[in-house]
């Protein structure tokens, strides 16, 4: 019989390893936009890579359309606040090297599956660290609301990364210029990248890693406190023509108004905090919700500044000043940019630019008797086997219209572990609509609630419930669960069902997604089903799988807007090492 003293004293096989981090650049190009194809090569030479430790680093900045655009106004943007540099990444694939070039992996929508694992797997210090590298923004203590709206992750005006105030007077116009280069450092959400198991990427011949970038207009986002379409009350309030605070001074209906006055409230004590810059196009809407438009000439913002007397912010418009169509009553409206929403497509030509691509790959140096004791393993029959968890992406689009959808799945993994479906919008959208949620996907609408009306902008990335009365899968010849999950409550916008949260749950653990909040339930809609638990696999092969969701709502609860489901399908794949090659299990 062994005892503890006896495995203490026990003497196992180690190796001594170094380990070193080599940046390899992109190979086809210097710049990059939206749209356009990054291929990295990994050489063989390299040997042995550590792939959780290795990521992808690169600059990007965002660049407004041309000043000479039709109708355009500038506004302040930045790039998605959850997933900042990842939302660049559209498509994503990695091959071995070498004349082979077998692909390893594919992941169809990286960002929508990034998106998934960022809204589920998320707290406040994961949030933190991601703003530190991956170019993602945090809730700024600095613009917090004060009259009891929710908090935001893109109300950073004084410390955002990708802009720079340029000044407040008449000549500093917000332009490009204002845009500052991020650097971001990505992990590589893909199975092979995070993995903890070292990969021989000589047995590989190398790797090559192939991504599409996004298109601009998708992943741009308008500051919070600016867009109209979202927490409400988050906005500049309206404080009078003459910023007196005995006898404030209210503008009349189509009067014109060369300068106003606005509140202390959500800390607008300065002109840094304002969310506006020179020349951008405003509005005004009162409490209830109707805004209170420019009948003939625009309120164009030509100077921000703080009175000495009373210490309210005061905001100067060009020209003849601004004329309203109603009567602006003090303390009784909010200030918001109609830069975007005002305009039909003024910013389809908004882009960014990615430089600098290089991947930081931590390179691990064994000692050469292993490496030639592997070699001549596998050429004595030997094999090596390499497994890890990836994704596959099985699309379907569903129209409005229809109420009740059959989706099939041709699944094919010999060793899948979980389905997440993501019921994307796929409506078709101008660039402006995205970026200010004008006609998008409503989240929710509620006069009681400080946040008024709650607009997507994330149009394409995210799950939209959209009224999803209940669903269920069919496989293996039964219904999974044995009777429909109801969605009901989430799908009403006031409260949240408890059932299709559990199911998610499940799925979510298996996909190795760890679920730390489920705050964006409605925000980033996921249907889930696991396919097995613990560390089990579900052989699909030879079984038809289908998900059936039913949209049988009545009233305004029904289905609004077409959609592409995006069903990512995790399972364990298997990259196996012989002497005269390799092969992929799926």
């Amino acid at each position: 019989m062994s005892s503890v003293t006896d495995s203490f004293w026990q003497s196992d096989d180690k190796i001594p390893i170094s380990q070193k981090s080599i940046s390899l650049p992109s190979q086809n190009g210097l710049e990059y936009s939206g749209g356009q194809r990054v291929v990295i090569e990994i050489p063989k030479t390299i040997n042995y890579i550590q792939p959780k430790e290795s990521y992808l680093k690169f600059d990007v900045k965002l660049k407004l359309p041309a000043s000479t655009t039709a109708d355009f106004y500038p506004t302040f943007l930045q790039l998605d606040e959850a997933l900042g540099g990842q939302s660049l990444i559209k498509d994503i694939r990695i091959y071995s090297g070498g004349a082979g070039k077998v692909l390893l992996e594919e992941i169809q929508d990286y960002n929508v599956l990034t998106g998934v694992k960022y809204s589920y797997e998320t707290n406040d210090v994961l949030k933190a660290k991601r703003a530190l590298t991956e170019g993602t923004t945090c809730h700024s203590v600095k613009g917090r609301g004060t009259i009891g709206t929710t908090t935001s992750d893109k109300n950073n005006v004084v410390d955002n990364p990708y802009f720079s105030p340029p000044g407040y007077g008449g000549a500093d116009v917000l332009d490009s210029d204002a845009y500052q280069t991020v650097k971001c450092l990505l992990p590589l959400h893909t199975g092979l990248f995070s993995s903890n198991k070292v990969l021989p990427v000589l047995l590989t011949e190398g790797l090559v890693i192939d991504i599409i970038l996004e298109d601009a207009s998708k992943v741009m986002r308008q500051l919070d406190t600016a867009r109209r379409l979202t927490k409400f009350k988050s906005k500049p309030i309206f404080h009078s023509l003459n910023g007196s605070t005995d006898a404030p001074d209210n503008a009349s209906n189509g009067s014109a108004v060369t300068s106003f006055f606005m509140t202390n409230d959500n800390n607008i004590k300065s002109a840094q905090d304002v969310p506006f810059g020179i020349g951008e196009v405003l509005g005004f809407a009162s409490f209830d919700g109707t805004q209170i438009g420019s009948s003939t000439d625009p309120f164009i913002v030509s100077g921000i500044s703080v009175s000495a007397t009373t210490g309210l912010v005061e905001v100067n418009i060009s020209g003849t000043g601004g004329q309203v169509d109603a009567d602006l009553i003090s303390a009784s409206a909010i200030v918001y940019s109609e830069s975007v929403e005002g305009f039909d497509s003024s910013y389809s030509t908004v882009g960014y630019t990615v430089s600098n691509v290089e991947m930081m790959v931590q390179q691990l140096d064994m000692p050469q008797g292993y490496t030639q004791k592997m070699m001549s393993m596998m050429k004595e029959g030997g094999s090596m086997n390499y497994d890890f968890l990836s994704f596959t992406n099985y699309k379907y689009s569903q129209l409005s219209s229809d109420i009740v959808a059959n989706i099939r799945l041709p699944l094919n993994m010999s060793r899948a572990k979980a389905i997440l479906s993501v019921p994307t919008d796929a409506s078709t959208y101008t660039a402006n609509q995205r970026i200010s949620g004008k006609g998008t996907y409503e989240i929710f609408n509620a006069s009681h609630h400080p946040d008024r009306e709650d607009r997507s902008d994330k149009s394409g990335l995210v799950g939209i419930s959209d009224f999803v009365q209940d669903y269920q899968f069919f496989y293996d010849g039964k219904l999974n669960p044995s009777r429909k999950v109801n969605c009901r409550k989430t799908s009403s916008q006031v409260s949240i069902s408890q059932n299709p949260i559990i199911e998610l749950e499940k799925a979510l653990v298996m996909s190795n997604i760890t679920p730390y909040s489920f705050r964006d339930f409605n925000k980033n809609f996921v249907i889930g089903r696991a396919l097995s638990l613990h560390n089990g696999v579900y052989d699909t092969r030879g079984k038809d799988f289908n998900l059936q969701v039913e949209y049988t709502g009545s009233g305004n609860e029904v289905s609004q807007k077409n959609k592409l489901w995006m069903n990512f399908v995790s399972h364990l794949r298997r990259i196996e090492f012989r002497g005269d090659g390799l092969s992929l299990q799926i």
